[in-house]
Order: C-alpha cells, then sequence, then structure tokens
C-alpha cells in the first residue's frame, strides 16, 4: 500500500533527497526575473501543495486508478511533457512546501508550547508522497536510482535510440545549419519561459546516450509548446494559458537530437539541465535529428511497444519555428506589460502547484475530475470551484511571504555545515 513505509525510511528518503536539491541549488544562478514574482510565487504554490494538502489529495486519487510504476514506464519515450524535472519536483516541491510550514510551528512553538510542528495526519501524507516518488525514479531512469547520482540522465532504450540513426543530419561543418539550429533552439527557449512564467517547465534535456557503433555521445534538447487548437485531450486549456497567441505553434513539441565530438564534459542534473564543456559545443557537433511526437492521450499509453510515434522534421521546419518563437514571445511581452502584480504571481503559482499532478491525472485518465482554473479565477477573484482549495488561505500565504520578498526563511537552512546537516537534513526529519 503507497505510504506504508517506516520513519525510518521516510527519515532516510527526506536525508537523500535533502542532500540531492541542496547540491542542484548550490549550482544554480539565481536571478530574478524582470516580469514575473518568481521566489514569491514558487513559495506560495510550496505552501499550497502540502499546507492544504492539495498534492496529496490529487496524488490519492490518480494513485486509486494508477500506480506511479506505470506512469514512469508510461513516460520513456521522447516528446511528452512527463519527465525527469516533473518527477523530481512532485517530492522538492512538496518538501519545500513542508519544510516552510515546520520552520513556522518551530518559531511559533517558542511563545505557545501547544504548536504541534508535524501532526501525525501530515507525518502520513509525507510518507505517501515520497512513496508515490520513490516508486517513480526507478522505474523512470535506466540506472533505477532515485536521482540522477553520476550525471547522465537516461530512460530511452536502446532499440529506441538506434531506430532514430537513419533520420539523424549529417553536419559536416555546415554553420548555416548550425546557425539555424542555435538561433533556434535560444529563442524556443526564450520563448518557453516568457511563455511559463520564467520557468523550466515545458523543456527537458537529457543523454548521453549511443548510437551502435558511434562514439560520438547522442544528447536531446525537448519543447512542450502549447497545443495549436487549445484543447488538449478533451480539455479545454484556454483558460490556463498566460494570453492568446495569435499565431499558434505549428506543432505541439519538437526534439532536437544532436551527436558531439570532443566533448570534455557532458553532465545533466535531476532538473533535466544540460552543463557541457565547452559551453558552447556548436563546432562539436557532427549531425542533428528533428522530430515531433504524435499526440497520443497518456491513458493511452503502455510500456514499451505503445509509446507514441515520433516524425522526423527537415531542416527547413527550424524556420518555421523560429517564425513563431519570435512573434509569439514579442506578443506576450506586450501583453504582460498590462497585467497587475497578482495575476503575474498566480500564473507561476498555478504552473508549479498543477502542472506536474496534473500530468499524473492525465496518465489515469482523470484530467476532468479536477478544476485546473482555480489560480486563474483567483487573480480575477472569483471562487475557486474547488473543495481542495482554501482562497483565504492563498491570500494568507501571499501577504506572509510579503515580508520576506518573496523568499521564506528556512532557505537559510541551505548554509548549514557538514555536522549539522547529518542530524538535521535541509527538508527536515519527521518531528515529532
Amino acid at each position: 500500500m503507497l505510504g506504508d513505509i517506516t520513519d525510518e525510511e521516510a527519515n532516510e528518503l527526506i536525508a537523500l533527497f535533502s542532500k540531492s536539491v541542496r547540491g542542484n541549488l548550490l549550482t544554480r544562478d539565481v536571478v530574478e526575473s524582470r516580469i514575473f514574482p518568481v521566489t514569491h510565487y514558487i513559495h506560495v504554490a510550496c505552501y499550497i501543495l502540502y499546507d492544504q494538502s492539495y498534492q496529496y489529495n490529487v496524488l490519492k486519487e490518480i494513485a486509486s486508478k494508477i500506480s506511479p510504476e506505470e506512469i514512469a514506464r508510461r513516460s520513456k519515450t521522447l516528446g511528452i511533457p512527463l519527465n525527469q524535472l516533473v518527477f523530481y519536483s512532485i517530492a522538492m516541491l512538496y518538501l519545500h512546501g513542508r519544510a516552510q510550514v515546520i520552520n513556522d510551528n518551530l518559531f511559533k512553538k517558542r511563545t505557545d508550547p501547544s504548536i504541534i510542528i508535524e501532526p501525525e495526519t501530515k507525518k502520513r501524507e509525507t510518507k505517501f508522497i515520497l512513496d508515490f516518488w520513490r516508486r517513480l525514479s526507478p522505474n523512470y531512469l535506466n540506472e533505477s536510482t532515485l536521482t540522477v547520482e553520476n550525471k547522465e540522465l537516461t530512460f530511452l532504450s536502446d532499440n529506441d535510440i538506434n531506430s532514430l540513426k537513419d533520420h539523424m543530419i549529417p553536419i559536416n561543418s555546415n554553420k548555416d545549419i548550425i546557425r539555424k539550429l542555435k538561433q533556434t533552439t535560444a529563442q524556443l527557449t526564450i520563448f518557453n519561459y516568457t511563455f511559463k512564467a520564467d520557468c523550466r517547465i515545458g523543456i527537458s534535456e537529457h543523454g548521453p546516450y549511443y548510437f551502435e557503433g558511434n562514439p560520438d555521445p547522442l544528447i536531446f534538447k525537448e519543447f512542450q509548446l502549447p497545443h495549436p487548437d487549445k484543447i488538449n485531450f478533451g480539455i479545454d486549456t484556454s483558460k490556463f494559458l498566460p494570453q492568446e497567441i495569435t499565431n499558434p505553434p505549428p506543432i505541439p513539441n519538437v526534439i532536437f537530437g544532436m551527436t558531439l565530438k570532443n566533448m570534455k564534459k557532458i553532465d545533466f542534473n535531476d532538473w533535466g539541465t544540460f552543463f557541457a564543456d565547452p559551453a558552447d559545443f556548436s563546432s562539436n557537433i557532427t549531425s542533428i535529428g528533428i522530430w515531433t511526437k504524435e499526440l497520443t492521450h497518456p491513458k493511452d499509453l503502455r510500456y514499451p511497444d505503445k509509446l507514441g510515434a515520433v516524425e522526423p522534421l527537415k531542416i527547413e521546419f527550424l524556420d518555421k519555428l523560429s517564425e513563431f518563437a519570435k512573434s509569439a514571445t514579442k506578443e506576450l511581452y506586450l501583453g504582460y506589460s498590462r497585467w497587475e502584480v497578482i495575476k503575474k504571481l498566480m500564473l507561476g503559482a498555478g504552473l508549479y502547484a498543477k502542472y506536474n499532478i496534473a500530468q499524473c491525472a492525465a496518465c489515469a485518465g482523470l484530467e476532468n475530475n479536477f478544476n485546473w482554473t482555480w489560480a486563474v479565477d483567483y487573480a480575477e477573484d472569483k471562487p475557486l470551484n474547488t473543495d481542495l482549495l482554501d482562497k483565504d488561505k492563498i491570500t494568507f500565504y501571499i501577504e506572509k511571504l510579503k515580508r520576506w520578498d518573496g523568499l521564506h526563511i528556512f532557505l537559510k537552512r541551505i548554509m548549514m555545515g557538514i555536522r549539522e546537516r547529518k542530524n538535521d537534513p535541509f527538508y527536515y526529519y519527521l518531528q515529532d
């Protein structure tokens, strides 16, 4: 039964994850967006996920229909929204919210001894989330690990990789192709961050893989694009969009594959981010492939033989993608200039609190069982139309975090020394 783990097992997972997140955070450059209150909305979303048991209640219903193991196996393919970033974030954002609340309660207990730092009900919920996560990653990653320990992020089979070999286009130092590739991926990256409130959701990098008989490592960079028709498997997603895009993308996703030579470093982290040496590896590219994935409802995917087909695209398609990205980014910027701060905040908070679990809900065929528009409703001061969330509590989180410019003070724990972390990890052991 999901969540049926001991306190000792839960604490081991908390310690392992704390170490992993701390390592990833310390390698990340923190640059606050000029458009969105990123830090503020992240911490609001984390409060929502934990304090209101939002993530637990949604995942509990999902788990009644599909196991986390099966969700992971159906995701071992190119071009779908469920990926390592999603799975890692299921644990990370929940534990982040838990740490915020525990830190708050420890402070309150200084003046009110009756405060319970972590009630038994919350411990049970935390064990459920930890167990859900620990069944995801090992069934997704080829190394069967909980985190990306060896800096390799691989989940595709050798057969899947070799089936793409004939689609690769030799570069032969063709500077024009390389220039177009760099330009298009850069513009799509800017568009994605603009569209997704300056967060990485929608971009995935993974590898290295190897074609049979080829020593050059193969890496992938994927982009999930807004569905051209706005209708995603029967759900009208128009209220999810930050604003209307006049000229939608020509395809719903795009996958870039590149083989590289003479690389000094190819590393990936748990957020699906690629670190390379040399950082600009344009002259190291030996071949490229471009694909798009057919849209298949996640509930209809089956591992290993029914995971959807990928369609190769010609180099000329880069021009269409580049044109879309430039036009849409400009349109979004102009639209955001007219937005109020609360609308920007709730766009980001909604993405962080909903995206990961909504993708899992689609796997279970339960995407219509939940109201996913509550963040927009909040920004428009309307009823949230869900029993899972309390509007007044969301207001409380927003106002509380303003005191610290959106940054929760528990994050100072990231600077604890080795000895302190051994007895008291970043995300706190289970509390009495």
